[in-house]
C-alpha cells in the first residue's frame, strides 16, 4: 500500500516525467490538437504559468474584493503544494484550517467546495463574477492506454464503478483560466487524454470533496481521482470552527494498482506550471501603506481569533 498524501507527504518528490511531444513553456496546445471547453469563464483574467513567484506580500487595493487583505509572498518552488487537506498550502497567518479572512498568496481565491465548509462561503458561489480567472470549472484527464485517442473525451460520470484503478480518470478544478491552461501542459508533458473544461456548480455536487487527492496554490487548485476516497475530507468530519481540532482521521491510501508514474506527472506539472498572480490586479500605493494594511489585517485576525 502506497502512503497517502498527508500533512508531511507531497507527490512532487516523485520521479520527474518524461516531456513528450512539443515544448510546454509557450502555453500552445500539443500536437494532439487544442484544448477544448464547454465552460464560461466571468471574472478577471490574471495569470502566469512562468513566474517562480507572485513578489512581495502587498495590500489589495481599496475598493478591490478582499480589500486590505495580504496578497502575493507565493513563491512556486516551495509553496505551490498544499496537501489532501482542504486549507492547506497557506505561507503566512496560518491559524487552523479555515478559509474565511485569509489572504491571498498566489492571488487566487480557495476553491469554493460548499456550503459551510471550512468557511468556504465567502468565495462562493462557483460562478462569482469576481473570482480571478473565472467560473470554478474541472476537466477529466484520463492516462495514456495503448488504444487511447489525445483528441478530446467526453465527460465521464464520476460515480461511476471503477473496475481498473490504473485507468481511473482524474480531474483538475480550479478557476476557469487555471484549468484550460494546464491542460495543455498535462496532454504534452504526461501524454494525457484531456476533456473539456466545463463549469463545475458545486451545489449539484457532481465531483465529491472526498475525491480530491492533492491541493495546490493555497487550496485555490485541486487535482481528483475518481478510484480515491478520503472519508477524512466529508462535510461531517470537518471541524466546527477554525479553532477547533481537525477530526483526528488519517487520510485514505492511495489505491493499490494507480499508476503512479503517471500520477507523479500530473502532480509535477501542476506544479510546474499552474498559472498564478503577477500581481496586475492589486493595490499600487506605496510599500509602507501596504505593509500598515497588512499588519492591521493580520492583528485584526488574530485578536478576532482570541475573542471567539
Amino acid at each position: 500500500m502506497v502512503a497517502p498524501p498527508n500533512a508531511d507527504h507531497r507527490f512532487n518528490q516523485q520521479p520527474k516525467a518524461k516531456r513528450k511531444g512539443g515544448s510546454s513553456s509557450s502555453g500552445h496546445a500539443s500536437p494532439g490538437g487544442r484544448i477544448g471547453t464547454s465552460g464560461s469563464r466571468a471574472g478577471p483574467s490574471s495569470g502566469s504559468s512562468s513566474k517562480s513567484s507572485t513578489g512581495p506580500i502587498r495590500a489589495i487595493k481599496p475598493g478591490a474584493v478582499f480589500a486590505g487583505r495580504p496578497t502575493g509572498g507565493g513563491v512556486r518552488a516551495t509553496d505551490i503544494y498544499g496537501t489532501s487537506v482542504y486549507g492547506s498550502g497557506y505561507t503566512y497567518v496560518d491559524r487552523g484550517r479555515w478559509v474565511a479572512g485569509r489572504g491571498l498568496p498566489f492571488g487566487y481565491w480557495p476553491l469554493y467546495i460548499s456550503p459551510n465548509y471550512y468557511g468556504s462561503n465567502e468565495y462562493g458561489p462557483w460562478n462569482n463574477a469576481s473570482r480571478l480567472g473565472g467560473n470554478m470549472s474541472y476537466a477529466q484527464v484520463l492516462p495514456p492506454t495503448p488504444h487511447a485517442s489525445r483528441s478530446r473525451r467526453a465527460l465521464t460520470d464520476v460515480r461511476q464503478v471503477i473496475t481498473d484503478n490504473a485507468t481511473a480518470p482524474y480531474f483538475v478544478v480550479g478557476d476557469y483560466d487555471s484549468v484550460v491552461s494546464i491542460l495543455t501542459f498535462l496532454q504534452s508533458n504526461c501524454s494525457g487524454v484531456v476533456g473539456n473544461a466545463t463549469d463545475l456548480n458545486v451545489d449539484l455536487n457532481p465531483l465529491p470533496v472526498e475525491q480530491y487527492l492533492q491541493y495546490y496554490r493555497a487550496s485555490s487548485f485541486a487535482l481528483a481521482l475518481t478510484s480515491y476516497s478520503n472519508p477524512a475530507a466529508s462535510v461531517a468530519n470537518q471541524p466546527s470552527s477554525n479553532d477547533s481540532t481537525v477530526a483526528q482521521i488519517p487520510p485514505a491510501a492511495i489505491p493499490p494498482g494507480t499508476n503512479l508514474e503517471f500520477l507523479a506527472c500530473l502532480n509535477t506539472t501542476i506544479g510546474n506550471k499552474l498559472l498564478i498572480s503577477f500581481g496586475s490586479r492589486v493595490s499600487t500605493l506605496g510599500s509602507s501603506v501596504e505593509a500598515m494594511l497588512v499588519l492591521f489585517w493580520t492583528i485584526f485576525v488574530l485578536y478576532s481569533s482570541i475573542l471567539s
